[in-house]
């Protein structure tokens, strides 16, 4: 009885000093997926205006992100993606630190109005930040952001 009331003792130090770890993990982990949500949505939006050879919108908000192309000869929004939710399936928040919480690709792919600058988009999760950089073109770049 005495072993056993040791090993529980002892699983349950280990498993006080692993907690806040697991806590850790957590966080990173739904803040790389929330960065993989993004990056989709990006890459949605640029291949729906591609392929239907007509304007597509990406909407962003803090909580989440939606893409709609234009359809039809009415010119007619249609919702493709979304609406993706940071804030409840990925405890995550985003901001735009430059460009607009509103992007549009023209039939070629490319970010109209195109912008000077790469955009950037913060994802934060409690205490665990990353961005996701766009170029001009409106192409993913890699976590350096450069070209």
């Amino acid at each position: 009885m005495i072993e056993v009331l040791l090993v529980i003792a002892i699983i349950g130090i280990t498993l006080t000093f692993a907690s806040p770890r697991i806590g850790e993990i957590r966080a990173r982990s739904s803040l790389r997926a929330a960065r993989q949500v993004l990056s989709s949505a990006f890459a949605a939006a640029r291949a729906s205006a591609l392929q239907k050879g007509k304007t597509s919108t990406l909407t962003l908000t803090s909580t989440s992100a939606s893409v709609s192309v234009l359809s039809g000869l009415s010119g007619n929004a249609v919702t493709i993606l979304g609406p993706l939710r940071f804030d409840k399936d990925l405890g995550s928040s985003l901001t735009a630190v430059s460009g607009g919480m509103t992007v549009s690709f023209d039939a070629r792919g490319l970010v109209t109005p195109m912008p000077a600058t790469i955009s950037k988009y913060r994802l934060a999760n409690g205490i665990y930040a990353d961005t996701v950089c766009i170029s001009p073109a409106g192409i993913i770049l890699p976590k350096t952001c450069a070209l």
